[in-house]
Order: structure tokens, then C-alpha cells, then sequence
């Protein structure tokens, strides 16, 4: 029964989304094509190859293969092999990879959608699809006038997932660079993780995102994008479609048939999370201020504790919010509040009175008339529509 089936040795890590999108779109091909038997080998994309493969008789190979030395280890089993990282050719196959163009041109058009000027390329040297990425867009940048800073660090000889965690200690040179982009500024990290390292360096450089600073990053790993403080923007890459036809791909090599050795596959689009969903503020303590509503709003937050944090009279500080963003004080307050509740309203099944508790109304009723004030519903009905 075994051999009657073509075997595939899987080399896809789980770990992170994007792989485990590659998977998906691999298992779809086969419940709807195939008739393959997988050997899923679970491990890092920098793990050697496991000892006495050349015994398992493959027929063929799905890889996400990121270190030459394991690149040379899959191409000398002279078995048909599909790359789905893109860092090399197998020998022997094809490659496919998420064209690097179309996530440079995806980040520069959601910056300018946002009214920013001056956009920044954050990612690490001398990694293929960092590289990649912050090259399309410094040149996209500069063809379309705008002006683009670029930061890439930690050099390492061996891999790239350790150079990822080697840049969890590069936060000297990091925030000495966030800290001299002009403000606001749209950063465009390379990756997701390298996104989750921008934000906790604003946080230690107290730079207010998405206020001063508006993050996006690449691969839409909700793992990582919805457990940061904000939540983290980013290009959603077509795993799915990687997968998929990275395994028609190797069905066809199996067969005998000749493909194109590189395919690049564009991203699905820029999913909107809270580090890019801003209005640019040049007015430095403003957009501190409103980071600061953003984080106590629902802590029983007032006008008059702003005042005293910030040290300003509230005359001066509903003048200038009102000239950054055109409410008051108050009605931001109430804004983020809602915000908060509605989420709360979509995602929980908990009471409107703990709700209301929960976003600092002292009553199920003000919350209620607050709620409808500024969404022209009831918690209620807000509720009865959730998708």
C-alpha cells in the first residue's frame, strides 16, 4: 500500500504562519489531486537534513530550505524538489517565493494612503528576503520622490533564524535610528518579528505608534501581529497559493514535465491592525498624548489627568487637539472607549453593564448613550449585527 502511493518528504516548518500556510495549500492539492503519502519532518528551516533519508525512496520534495549546506543536502538526493522559501534553485526543481516588488510597492502605497512623506526600511543584513524587500522599496521610494531611510543589522555567517534572535540585542543602533526619523514616518519592517522588535524599541524610545511612527510588516502571522502592544499591520503573503502550486509544481516535475525555475507569488494585500490605522501628527507631545489616551482611556482616564501629566492648561491642550485631529479631549477619551467596547461586543459574549464597567462607565446607561452617540446604534443592536 505504501509504495503504491508517490512519497513526499515535507521539509516545511510549522512553527510560524507563514509555513503553516504553505501546508494548508499543500494538503488542499492533494485531497483535491493527489494521491501522495507525506513524511513531514518537523523541524527549524536551518536543521541538516535527518540521517538515512537517502534510504526513505522519494519521489519527491517540498522544501523551505534557508542554509546552502542544507540547499546542497536536498539537491544531492537528486530527487524532483520544490523550494517554497525562495533563497535557492534546487538543482533538481523549482522555487517559488512572495514576489519582494509587490510587498515594497503594497507598504509605500499604504504609507502614502496615510499621508506620509518620509518612509523607512527596517530589516537585517545580509538575509535574502530582507534584502530583497528593502532594496524593491528604496528604489521604488526614490522613483516616486519620496523620502526613504534604511536600517539592516546583526551580521551572522550562518543563519537567519539566529540572526533574527541576535537582533533582539541590537536595541542601541535601533533606537538610536528610530530616534532620528522625522515624525510622523511610515516604517516598513522586513518581517513580522522584525516588526515585533520596532515596537518594543519605540516603547523603550517612548515613540507614540501609530502617532509618530507607523508600523507594517510582512507575512500576517497572527501569532506574532496580535499579541503586540498596538497590534501589528502587515502584508499578508498567499501561503495558501504557495503551497498550492508549489505542490501542482512538483506533480508536474514527477511527471517528467519542464517548469520555470523561479515563480514569484504576489500577496494577497495589507491587513490593517492598530500600528498603522493613524492620521500623521508632526506635533510631537500631541501624539504622545494621544498614545497615552490610547492606553489609560479605559483606566477611568480625564481630561484634567492629562492636563496634570502632561503639564499643559486644558485650553492649550483641547486647542491643539482639535488642530491635530479635530476633537476634543473628551470625545477621544469616549472614542477609544468604544472602540474598545465594540471589540468586546464582537469577539465576547459578556454583559453590555460588565462592558460598560470594563471601558470606565459607571452605568449600563451612559455607556449605552455614549455608545449610540458615536455609532448611531445601541450596544444592542451593534451586537445583533456582529459577522
Amino acid at each position: 500500500m505504501w509504495r503504491n502511493k508517490p512519497t513526499i518528504l515535507l521539509l516545511i516548518e510549522s512553527s510560524r504562519g507563514y509555513g503553516r500556510g504553505c501546508l494548508r495549500g499543500v494538503a488542499d492539492f492533494n485531497r483535491i489531486y493527489g494521491n501522495w503519502q507525506f513524511i513531514h519532518v518537523e523541524r527549524t528551516m536551518n536543521e541538516r537534513l535527518p540521517r538515512g533519508i537517502r534510504d526513505w525512496k522519494l519521489d519527491g520534495i517540498l522544501s523551505r530550505a534557508e542554509l546552502a549546506s542544507i540547499s546542497e543536502e536536498i539537491d544531492a538526493l537528486e530527487v524532483p524538489t520544490v523550494d517554497l522559501r525562495g533563497s535557492y534553485v534546487p538543482a533538481h526543481g523549482v522555487s517559488l517565493d512572495t514576489d519582494p516588488v509587490a510587498c515594497a510597492q503594497m507598504a509605500i502605497e499604504h504609507f502614502r494612503e496615510r499621508g506620509l512623506s518620509d518612509i523607512a526600511f527596517c530589516g537585517y543584513d545580509g538575509v535574502d528576503f530582507s534584502d530583497a524587500r528593502g532594496k524593491a522599496f528604496t528604489e521604488i521610494a526614490s522613483k516616486k520622490g519620496l523620502r526613504s531611510y534604511y536600517f539592516a543589522s546583526v551580521e551572522d555567517n550562518f543563519s537567519n533564524v539566529p540572526r533574527e534572535l541576535l537582533a533582539e540585542g541590537d536595541n542601541p543602533e535601533l533606537l538610536s535610528w528610530l530616534k532620528s526619523l522625522p515624525v510622523p514616518c511610515g516604517v516598513f519592517a522586513c518581517n513580522d518579528v522584525r516588526g515585533r522588535q520596532v515596537l518594543r524599541a519605540c516603547s523603550e524610545a517612548g515613540i507614540a505608534v501609530p502617532q509618530q511612527l507607523a508600523l507594517l510588516g510582512v507575512d500576517n502571522d497572527s501569532d506574532i501581529c496580535d499579541l503586540t502592544i498596538p497590534s501589528m499591520s502587515s502584508i499578508e503573503p498567499d501561503t495558501h497559493q504557495i503551497g498550492f502550486l508549489g505542490a501542482t509544481y512538483l506533480a508536474e516535475l514527477i511527471a517528467g514535465e519542464k517548469i520555470s525555475r523561479k515563480t514569484f507569488i504576489l500577496p494577497k494585500g495589507v491587513v490593517v491592525r492598530a500600528s498603522s490605522d493613524m492620521v500623521p501628527i508632526a506635533d510631537r507631545e500631541i501624539a504622545g498624548i494621544l498614545n497615552f489616551i490610547e492606553r489609560r482611556a479605559c483606566d477611568g482616564l480625564t481630561v484634567a489627568m492629562i492636563c496634570e501629566e502632561f503639564r499643559l492648561s486644558r485650553s492649550s491642550l483641547e486647542r491643539r487637539l482639535q488642530k491635530a485631529i479635530g476633537r476634543n479631549a473628551k470625545a477621544e477619551i469616549d472614542r477609544v472607549r468604544i472602540e474598545r467596547a465594540k471589540l468586546m461586543l464582537r469577539e465576547t459574549d459578556r454583559k453590555v453593564l460588565a462592558i460598560a464597567n470594563h471601558v470606565a462607565y459607571s452605568s449600563a446607561a451612559k455607556f449605552s448613550v455614549a455608545f449610540k452617540r458615536i455609532t448611531g446604534m445601541t450596544p444592542g443592536e451593534f451586537r445583533s449585527h456582529r459577522s
